[in-house]
Parts: structure tokens; sequence; C-alpha cells
């Protein structure tokens, strides 16, 4: 959705708008819940409640192209509340199955390309939900600590300290040898 017609969405909040918004986020959304609960049913019904979320506090949003990222901060919270109610975590191997993909149209090496691609993910949802919160909000929606921090309402020596702490773990789960290259932002732009 361009950021333009995003706004325009996000302003107007109606019944159309925000069929727009579900068609455009959903998919992310779902992912965001998946992640956290690694059940289909329950990370669908956490989507759904974040939408309705969303929509009904929509007033609240101050910077209408970080939608998004504002969305998947209110999904995760509500995936974390839910694991915290329910007092468990479902560990499952299974993965979001991505549609239209055909073992037929791959090439050896964007097979390659994807094997490794799926071993970060992998490695990515297997971190703890807090650490899995800022590095989807850092990397996926591109968002500078300070505004994770705002989004989280936490400081950003504490967004510093959990993407750190994420990296690290990242790191030796993908045997990456603490490698300082890996434990940095890219640029250093974000910080």
């Amino acid at each position: 959705m361009e950021p333009e017609e995003l706004k325009k969405a996000v302003r107007k909040n109606d019944n159309d708008s925000r069929r727009l918004l579900f068609e455009a986020y959903y998919k992310k959304t779902y992912a965001v819940a998946y992640n956290i609960l690694r059940s289909r049913e329950n990370a669908e019904d956490i989507t759904q409640d974040a939408f309705i979320k969303a929509f009904q506090n929509i007033h609240q949003l101050h910077d209408e192209t970080k939608f998004g990222a504002w969305l998947a901060v209110i999904t995760s919270n509500l995936a974390r509340n839910y694991l915290k109610r329910e007092k468990r975590i479902n560990y499952t191997d299974q993965e979001v199955i991505a549609d239209g993909a055909s073992e037929a149209d791959y090439t050896e090496e964007s097979a390659l390309l994807n094997m490794e691609v799926d071993r970060v993910r992998r490695a990515i949802k297997n971190l703890p939900p807090d650490h899995y919160q800022v590095i989807v909000l850092q990397y996926y929606y591109d968002l500078r600590v300070e505004e994770i921090g705002a989004m989280l309402k936490l400081s950003p020596g504490t967004v510093k300290s959990r993407l750190h702490r994420a990296r690290q773990r990242l790191a030796r789960e993908l045997e990456l040898n603490d490698d300082p290259a890996c434990l940095k932002d890219r640029g250093g732009e974000r910080e």
C-alpha cells in the first residue's frame, strides 16, 4: 500500500478503508501472531483481535505511515498476554506456508538461499517474545530504537539491550561465533 493511500485509509477509518488495511496487513500480522503462539487457531484469533483493537484506537496513531509497525506491536502484545494467561508456549516445527510457491519454480541457487532464509527465520522464531518483538520492529519494519521504545513504552537503553541480547542469541544459534559484524546494526543509522 502506497504511503499516501495508507494515510488516507487510516484517517478515513470507514468500512472500505478498514477492509483495505485488513487485506494489506493481514499476512504480516498473522505471521507476527503465529511466530509467538505457534498455533494457527490462536494466531487467527489474535490477528482478528489486533485489527479490532487497532481500528478502535486508530486515533492514537500519530504517524499514519507507521500503521503496520503499530499493528505489529498490538499483535505481539496481545499474543504475549495470551501466553501469560495460558501460562504455556506451544513449540512446533510447522512453518507458515507461502502462497503460490511450487518446488518446480526453484533453481538450485534459489533453493539454497531459501534454506538459509528459513534457517534465519527459525532462529528468530526461537527468540523469547520480548527479543522477537524488537527484532521484528527493527528489521522487518525498519524502525529506529527511539521509535521502538515509544511504541513499546520502553527506554531506548532497554530497547538497545534487548536488541543486543537478541543478536547475540541469533549469532550463537546460527553459529556465527559472535562475529562483531553480526552484532551491530546495519550502518548504525537505527540507533
